[in-house]
């Protein structure tokens, strides 16, 4: 008699967040999370004006250390960050770089609207690989496809107030010293960011063939997890949303026709 077959393990999905997660993304169907890789970078503390250099800045370096892909050799370029005193990797994707620079103003516009809390948000980059759904009308409106995240990194963003002075000399003076912060955060940021990529690569899936790095998506969360919307326009998010609420109204349409529609014979 054959030994019963073990139990299927059930992923995480990030429609059900945990206290560690948001609700991530908005779209028809949450991508489901086997076995994920989740690293937290070192808290970021910036004044208003360095959210959007710095966050492009560990964006892009993640896209980097992800790009792996098994089409063609990968050949990022060196970018000079004057606002941090430092340079950085950028990927040769022209798609991905565009898709960077969207989430980065629609990251900083959080706080420029004052949607963070205390001024405090995480930006969650989750990378993901795709799996081909049963064929059927509803995966016809949906997509074809289910996410798969394998990897998650979380930057957890706090941003003070430039500090004032009585002078000119002292504003300047406090200036230089927060620009210098800001690079020295970033830096240990990226080192981090770096040495967890190279160390941890067992959980990564097959290298994708289609473009250069792993797809993936970025998101907004509360310090505590809360999903986090940029009002005003979020690509990923916000029109994701809308297509889910469309394609369930006409799902749902769909299926009242069908119970009126007389057989024929």
């Amino acid at each position: 008699r054959a030994a019963p077959a073990p139990p299927q393990r059930r992923g995480r999905r990030l429609g059900a967040p945990t206290p560690r997660e948001g609700r991530g993304g908005a779209e028809a169907r949450p991508a489901a999370m086997l076995n994920v890789e989740e690293f937290v970078c070192p808290e970021l503390k910036l004044a208003l004006c360095q959210v959007k250099e710095a966050i492009r800045t560990v964006l892009h370096t993640l896209v980097v250390v992800r790009s792996i892909g098994g089409h063609r050799p990968v050949e990022p370029r060196a970018v000079l960050s004057e606002a941090l005193d430092l340079t950085y990797m950028r990927t040769d994707e022209t798609e991905f770089e565009q898709e960077v620079e969207n989430r980065v103003c629609d990251f900083c516009g959080l706080f420029e609207r004052g949607l963070a809390n205390c001024g405090k948000a995480q930006l969650v980059c989750s990378f993901y690989t795709t799996q081909s759904r049963k064929q059927s009308i509803w995966n016809m409106l949906v997509g074809s496809d289910d996410k798969i995240v394998f990897e998650q990194w979380r930057v957890p963003v706090f941003v003070e107030p430039m500090r004032r002075y009585d002078t000119a000399a002292e504003n300047l003076k406090g200036e230089a010293h927060a620009q210098a912060s800001a690079g020295e955060q970033v830096r240990k940021a990226l080192r981090f960011v770096i040495e967890k990529a190279n160390a941890k690569v067992d959980h990564l899936p097959p290298p994708p063939q289609t473009q250069a790095a792993y797809r993936f998506d970025v998101t907004f969360a509360s310090m505590d997890g809360r999903s986090l919307y940029a009002g005003g326009g979020s690509a990923g998010m916000v029109a994701g949303s809308n297509i889910g609420a469309a394609a369930a109204r006409i799902g749902s349409s769909l299926t009242s026709t069908m119970k009126h529609t007389p057989y024929f014979t």
